[in-house]
């Protein structure tokens, strides 16, 4: 008897789990070389009224495994599509939220802004931080926090280094949000929590034509439960970055230089004669 109720429990929580799949949130980061530039953040999420035929679940693609369909819309109180309002409601004023787009059964949600140097990425940076009931920029040393740094003197080599706690943090008054007002676990209750509901998915900065980038990937030999196979994300720690741009300043400043050199010496030879 027992082991029929270890196994009710069990198939319970597979069932249960089966029919919510994470929303997939991408980070994507361009900087130019006085640290200004664009962050885009998408959210994908899969919503099962857009299909006829339950949607394959990613962790078992080839369906050996009876690991479940993916059922996402009757999580979100109002539907997937209930996700854009709570979005253009709550987000920073700085920031940009597009409206959602569909391909195939997935439902894309685009937010954006732009920073005028790496200390205006940084003071927006902080305020998304701040905007989690659960983290805090205070609680990152300065070790933690993201850098930006350039040197050399024809071509600056600039350095960007970032956490994926940290880009975590910076998601958290979305995903917070979004779990408390209109995430709807009555069915879940007990099997998930806020930590389920999102993962980020992909993780892409480019400098100075430099890309560093870390994608989600199926892997059939991963161990899930007591079978193998499950989609892995980005797991960090931590990102860097190292792009070079020409430093045109330091060219003219030498090309004047050498005008002036070689017209120096012009009229040295001059007054010589």
């Amino acid at each position: 008897m027992k082991r029929v109720i270890s196994l009710l429990i069990t198939l319970t929580l597979v069932f249960a789990l089966a029919g919510c799949w994470a929303g997939e949130v991408s980070v994507d980061t361009t900087f130019e070389k006085d640290g200004s530039g664009t962050r885009t953040i998408v959210l994908a999420v899969m919503d099962d009224t857009l299909s006829t035929t339950p949607i394959t679940n990613p962790d078992d693609p080839d369906g050996t495994e009876g690991k479940g369909a993916v059922i996402n819309n009757q999580h979100i109180t109002g539907g997937i599509a209930a996700i854009y309002t709570w979005l253009d409601d709550n987000a920073p004023t700085w920031m940009t939220v597009e409206a959602m787009t569909t391909e195939g059964v997935t439902r894309y949600f685009e937010l954006s802004y732009t920073f005028t140097s790496f200390e205006d990425f940084l003071a927006k940076y902080e305020e998304l931080v701040d905007l989690s009931p659960s983290a805090a920029w205070a609680d990152y040393t300065a070790d933690e926090l993201p850098t930006f740094e350039c040197e050399g003197l024809f071509t600056n080599a600039c350095t960007f280094n970032e956490s994926i706690d940290l880009v975590n943090a910076s998601l958290d008054w979305a995903v917070d949000g979004i779990w408390t007002d209109i995430y709807d676990e009555s069915t879940l209750a007990g099997y998930v929590t806020k930590a389920d509901i999102s993962v980020l998915s992909s993780y892409k900065v480019t400098l100075g034509g430099k890309v560093v980038e870390e994608v989600s990937a199926f892997d059939p030999d991963a161990v899930d439960g007591e079978g193998t196979g499950k989609v892995l994300y980005p797991t960090g720690p931590t990102w860097e970055v190292v792009g070079e741009f020409p430093n045109t300043t330091a060219y003219v400043i030498t090309a004047v230089i050498a005008v002036v050199v070689v017209a120096g010496g012009v009229l040295v030879v001059i007054k010589k004669k």
